[in-house]
């Protein structure tokens, strides 16, 4: 609860400022009739530099007797200058929605691929901690690494129609290329 007389939006030096237990007083909220709205006008970009430059080194300045401006005229005053200076909004196309069917199809598929990638691996640390070649531990990590992420980048392509299904496809093929490593080795 304010108390004291009350002015705002005022410009420039604050001149009568609520006092403590002072009354509020009758004439404090004064509202001039409206005044006629500014027409939006669709300006150029260096228009609207040159117009928002010009309007701030013309702006008027406080009345001298202390009398902030009313309410009707300050927001007056930010219609117009928002509809000169107003943000401009470049349109945006709209993310294609998920399918949950497609969704669903490509989970199936890295089950799959994690359940056969888990037996390929289990086989693969026998062949690395007991008689493999040397080149069979970097490819296999390689290939399996590799695998993953084209599995990752499936479901972050999921939205669009055939991509994640290249992805999958390509995780399957990183997943024989591992059989057959278990079978050379």
């Amino acid at each position: 609860m304010s108390s004291g007389k009350l002015r705002t939006f005022t410009r420039g030096k604050a001149e009568s400022l609520p006092q403590q237990g002072a009354a509020p007083q009758a004439d404090a909220w004064h509202v001039d009739a409206p005044q006629p709205k500014a027409s939006p006008k669709k300006l150029g970009a260096a228009l609207l530099a040159g117009r928002a430059a010009s309007s701030r080194t013309d702006a008027p300045e406080a009345p001298a007797t202390g009398e902030g401006a009313s309410l009707s005229s300050v927001v007056d005053t930010a219609a117009a200058n928002s509809a000169i200076t107003g943000p401009i909004v470049s349109p945006q196309p709209e993310k294609p929605a998920v399918r949950l069917r497609r969704l669903a199809g490509v989970a199936s598929w890295a089950l799959t691929l994690v359940l056969a990638g888990v037996a390929s691996a289990i086989v693969g640390l026998f062949q690395i901690y007991g008689d493999g070649p040397a080149w069979f531990t970097p490819a296999f990590i390689s290939c399996g690494v590799v695998g993953m992420l084209l599995a990752m980048m499936a479901f972050a392509t999921v939205r669009f129609r055939g991509v994640p299904w290249m992805f999958m496809a390509a995780s399957s093929i990183t997943l024989l290329a591992a059989f057959v490593m278990l079978r050379l080795a």
